[in-house]
């Protein structure tokens, strides 16, 4: 078995990001919030990346985190960024102590993956910080669920091995997957797990899965976890504005099947309503599309791209679309079902006016 290198300086980041809200005003947040500053991200790679609104940065009180199937707290930095779309990504950085092997923090990244306890650590810390916002936030969402993303980020190793050790390493294999059992992964498994991996140097190294990363980088650049963090904001908003479309259809059909009356059709303010929705829902996915934009470097769309493809991004991207395409469909023929009513009306008038005229030449003969 090839040996792996244990971590000589490096720590996990643990991601728990919220949908908060319709949009948030970035200028607004920097003058309420004492500790926010824009995020910059620095190295020759960041000219590679188109990001239309940076985003806000900023520092919380750091915590002691206590999670189940762990021993003793995890002390833990604390920090949050904001979105212009309406996301919040609540950050907890635990630092590795020197010479922790990879191995040995298996459990722990398996107790942090779908942790519920994290999870509600970081509902409490979305409430401060919504709180904090305040009049920056527009049109607040209730919902609540979140994502999840955890990154091994490492900027030094140290022992036997180097980053090609970690290539086709059943140890990083085990490590993305969370599995703490002493038996073998499949090879079919074990090949899944590690085919996103990329090296842009010979010492940095990018492994993604669906809901954790292996990062190496020695240069101690958060690039690429910022762009992991943006593509599990994007897929965050997808699965958010699906539901909502759901929810939206629903509404749409049933009033539909209800049986209109000529003299109130329930059809002019639905029709209203839609119309302002798939406006509304148009203008949200090309926010989310244009969050962040790779160009002019190939090492840099190809993580990216890899992330957005692993995360199933472009499966909610479409499901989405297909739903707004239905909305703006029902538009249509909720404008058609007024034009009727309109019609129908007219001609109920007109014989009205028709029959008074009779009545009323009745009445002078």
């Amino acid at each position: 078995m090839v040996a792996v290198p244990a971590v000589a300086r490096g720590s996990l980041l643990a991601y728990r990001v919220f949908d908060a809200c319709d949009t948030i005003a970035l200028d607004v947040a920097e003058r309420i919030v004492p500790s926010a500053k824009r995020v910059e991200l620095g190295g020759p790679l960041a000219e590679g990346l188109v990001i239309a609104v940076p985003a806000v940065e900023i520092a919380l009180a750091p915590c002691e985190l206590v999670i189940p199937g762990i021993d003793g707290p995890l002390h833990a930095r604390v920090s949050a960024r904001i979105f212009h779309f309406g996301v919040i990504s609540v950050l907890y950085e635990i630092p590795l102590e020197s010479g922790t092997s990879l191995g040995s923090i298996v459990p722990v990244c398996a107790a942090l993956y779908e942790s519920a306890a994290l999870d509600a650590r970081g509902a409490r810390h979305l409430e401060e910080i919504v709180g904090a916002l305040s009049t920056s936030v527009e049109k607040p969402h209730e919902w609540d669920e979140n994502e999840s993303y955890t990154i091994v980020f490492v900027e030094q190793l140290a022992g036997a091995g180097g980053v090609e050790s970690l290539v086709d390493s059943e140890t990083v294999a085990k490590l993305l997957l969370g599995e703490v059992s002493d038996r073998p992964l499949g090879a079919g498994t074990r090949q899944e797990v590690l085919r996103d991996g990329f090296s842009y140097l010979t010492d940095d190294l990018v492994v993604i899965d669906w809901n954790s990363a292996l990062v190496v980088e020695p240069s101690g650049s958060r690039l690429v976890p910022h762009v992991l963090e943006l593509a599990t904001c994007q897929l965050l908003e997808f699965r958010y504005y699906d539901g909502l479309l759901d929810r939206e259809l629903a509404r749409v059909y049933d009033l539909v099947g209800r049986t209109p009356r000529i003299l109130r059709s329930p059809f002019g303010a639905l029709t209203r309503h839609v119309l302002r929705s798939f406006m509304e829902l148009t203008e949200f996915t090309e926010r989310v599309d244009n969050a962040i934009k790779s160009v002019g470097d190939v090492y840099l769309a190809r993580v990216y791209l890899a992330a957005i493809n692993r995360f199933r991004v472009p499966h909610w991207r479409e499901s989405v679309e297909t739903k707004l395409g239905l909305v703006g469909r029902a538009y249509e023929l909720l404008k058609g079902e007024v034009e009727v009513s309109r019609a129908q009306a007219l001609e109920l008038i007109i014989v009205i006016l028709i029959l008074a005229e009779l009545v009323a030449a009745i009445q002078r003969h």
